[in-house]
């Protein structure tokens, strides 16, 4: 895959970099920051540094979240697929079906 060339523009310093990754996740992954920026560019009195640690905050706690969803999904449906391998199981030995080869 060839590296794109990546822009941003972060309280009026422009950042260049490359990137391997799809198109439309570049454009994610913008979007993200603009909108994270825009609630950073209400706070302009504070220096442009504490700003960039307030987004990175900002960032990291929006990744923990969805870390912390994704695993109580999984555990969820873990515990759902027990549930119905269990069903099964059941249903199989009422029919006198045996699901094992």
């Amino acid at each position: 895959m060839k590296q794109k060339k990546v822009e941003f523009e972060f309280l009026g310093q422009y950042f260049t970099f490359r990137a391997n990754i799809p198109e439309e996740e570049i454009r994610e992954v913008l979007d993200y920051l603009e909108e994270k920026k825009q609630e950073v560019e209400s706070l302009k009195k504070l220096p442009a540094f504490k700003l960039a640690v307030w987004l990175l905050l900002q960032v990291a706690y929006d990744y923990v979240k969805v870390k912390k969803e994704k695993e109580e999904l999984e555990n969820y449906l873990k515990l759902q697929v027990s549930k119905l391998g269990e069903f099964l199981e059941k249903e199989s030995s009422i029919l006198g079906c045996s699901c094992a080869d």
